[in-house]
């Protein structure tokens, strides 16, 4: 009975054992898997890096790749705008020959003008000076002619006074002639109607001697 019991015990430890081996081992697996999932994740996200790089990779080909044709393009470009160049630098170097002798002329006329303008100067400078002169004369002048206006229309007004004084005078004077006149004629008219009165009052007393006459004979 004594061995069964502790066969039993026995028996109970190891399958206690085995319980915490098996729980150890599913907690190794659940580690082991976890690890799996990490690593996949790892893995998958390395794939997607290497999937970029390689775009860039591509595209990075693709940029060297135009590059080095438009370095081909450029060499090309270069080459023949350096033949343009040796051209036109021969062709400038003609011309700057032909600018030295122009050059050289323009000098000589430069030298010339330079001492013209000298000239210029100094005669601009006397010009001036009678130019002052003659503004000081003409401010001289433009006073004078002031005080002259000044003294004519004070003159004038005097004048303008008399004229109309005299006209006023006029006036009178044609007035009274005008009156004289005018008393002449009604005197001569008064004249004429006597001489009239009396040439008739005659030729009544013509007629009345004529007719005294007539009976005397």
């Amino acid at each position: 009975m004594a061995q069964n019991e502790d066969t039993f015990v026995e028996a109970g430890k190891k399958n206690r054992n085995e319980d915490i081996n098996i729980a150890e081992m599913e907690k190794k697996m659940q580690d082991v898997e976890l690890r799996e999932e990490s690593m996949l994740k790892r893995i998958t996200e390395k794939d997607k890096t290497i999937s970029k790089m390689s775009n860039v990779v591509e595209a990075y080909e693709r940029t060297i790749a135009e590059l080095i044709s438009e370095k081909e393009v450029l060499i090309r470009t270069h080459d023949q705008e350096c033949e343009g160049l040796k051209q036109d630098n021969e062709i400038n170097a003609q011309h700057m020959e032909s600018l030295e002798k122009t050059f050289s002329n323009l000098y000589a006329k430069y030298e010339r003008m330079k001492k013209n303008a000298i000239k210029y100067k100094d005669n601009e400078e006397k010009l001036l000076e009678k130019v002052v002169k003659l503004e000081e004369c003409l401010r001289a002048q433009e006073q004078r002619y002031e005080k002259m206006k000044s003294h004519a229309m004070s003159q004038l007004e005097i004048a303008n006074t008399k004229i109309d004084e005299a006209i006023r005078n006029h006036s009178q004077e044609s007035a009274k002639l005008k009156a004289q006149i005018k008393k002449e004629e009604l005197y001569r008219i008064s004249i004429n109607e006597q001489l009239i009165q009396k040439s008739k009052e005659n030729e009544e007393l013509v007629k009345i001697c004529d007719e005294l006459i007539s009976e005397t004979n």
